[in-house]
């Protein structure tokens, strides 16, 4: 019997296995690697809107608003309307989500070390080639 292989389940496995990795890597600093991600986007494009953060990270918005909101009640990301137009809205690093980022990115760049180190050279560039190709099928 030949059973042609699922992308999909594939993927979704390795997901699995990746994001439990990441997540073991931050879990005392009480942040998922999701949330990481977001602390991540926002200290790099600085006060961008719910809108632009959805497009960078590639969420729908109920999945970034259920990120979002334990680290708004954690005082570590704030929210507030453009002053452009009132039904914009802004999100942004406190000081307190820059110093969690800051410490986060430590055990960010070490689980990415040990994740390199474990594929090697030639797969970990495989797989961000393989990933930036998927991207493509964006709708």
């Amino acid at each position: 019997m030949n059973i042609t292989p699922c992308f999909n389940l594939k993927l979704r496995q390795a997901d699995r296995v990746l994001t439990s990795y990441y997540d073991n890597s931050l879990r005392d600093l009480g942040i998922t690697i999701a949330q990481f991600s977001v602390l991540r986007v926002l200290s790099m494009l600085k006060n961008p809107s719910q809108k632009e953060l959805q497009e960078v990270l590639v969420l729908q918005q109920t999945t970034l608003t259920r990120n979002l909101k334990p680290l708004i009640r954690s005082g570590y990301v704030q929210t507030n309307p453009s002053p452009d137009d009132g039904r914009v809205t802004l999100v942004s690093l406190t000081d307190e989500g820059k110093a969690l980022f800051n410490k986060a990115k430590v055990r960010w760049k070490q689980a990415q070390s040990g994740i390199s180190q474990h594929l090697g050279d030639e797969l970990s560039a495989q797989l961000l080639q393989v990933a930036d190709a998927i991207l493509t099928l964006r709708s």
